[in-house]
């Protein structure tokens, strides 16, 4: 009996350690700016899950590789399965959902195991691709692994450059604008009598614009004049400077903040 109860005395501590270890890869605590191979592999299979589902949406796909894929789509939704059950199982081990059972039931109907059961029962009940990638709400999981020390770092770079550099940014705002507003008008009065319904008013003309600026120019809608291509050749050439532009300030903050922060780490190594 001594025996048996020191066995089992030991399983409860080894299950209490075990217990303790899985919370620290689910939460990703006392990992400093890694992200635990808990969270790893659930970011990779959330990817994995929604490349299948946005690729048996192919016909062709489906027709040849819709049996793999659905194999694949089994063992995926075996793998969020289990995550649900490691994330249910530490639940009581975190102060917001409490202990035991009472904490089991808040998780369960918390928002994130809410969307858990949302990605998990496609696998499960043969429905179409298209609900499938309703699991595209899952990344909200990835995104709350991403609150480590790197990401709130690089979340702070991002937001300095935004502040130190907002003027700068107004300004380049003003001028792509005005290049916009500029180049529609130009257009509608050089093709708007040739292609009335194609530039036939200033807003149509503004979309082609839109496109021609972003260096996207979808091809639906082209000046066919002389006078017309001369301001869409115009048009291209200074829509470079309106995404440079912005480009280099967003940089420039960007080397600043981090500057700045290599002077703090260098004066606290000094110190």
């Amino acid at each position: 009996m001594c025996n048996l109860g020191e066995y089992l005395s030991y399983v409860s501590v080894s299950m209490n350690e075990f217990r303790r270890r899985l919370l620290d890869q689910v939460t990703n605590n006392n990992l400093g700016v890694q992200t635990s191979l808990f969270n790893k592999i659930s970011g990779i299979t959330i990817f994995l899950s929604i490349f299948f589902a946005v690729l048996v949406t192919e016909n062709q796909i489906d027709y040849k590789f819709g049996d793999q894929i659905d194999l694949i789509d089994w063992i995926i939704g075996g793998l969020f399965c289990i995550e649900y059950l490691c994330r249910l199982y530490v639940a009581p081990l975190q102060e917001k959902y409490g202990k035991g059972w009472k904490g089991i039931v808040r998780y369960l109907f918390s928002p994130m195991a809410i969307i858990d059961v949302i990605a998990i029962i496609p696998s499960f009940i043969g429905v179409r691709a298209e609900l499938k990638i309703l699991r595209v709400i899952r990344l909200l999981r990835i995104l709350k692994i991403g609150r480590n020390e790197k990401f709130k770092e690089s979340i702070f770079h991002f937001n300095f450059a935004l502040k130190s550099k907002s003027q700068e940014l107004q300004i380049s705002t003003v001028y792509t604008l005005l290049l916009l507003l500029i180049s529609s008008t130009c257009m509608y009065l050089a093709e708007s009598s040739i292609q009335p319904e194609l530039l036939g008013s200033i807003p149509r003309c503004l979309w082609w614009s839109v496109t021609t600026v972003s260096a996207v120019g979808y091809g639906d809608s082209i000046p066919v004049t002389a006078i017309g291509k001369i301001i869409a050749s115009v048009t291209s050439l200074m829509g470079i400077g309106a995404i440079a532009i912005p480009t280099g300030i967003l940089a420039a903050g960007f080397s600043e903040s981090i500057g700045i922060q290599s002077k703090g780490y260098k004066e606290v190594d000094d110190i």
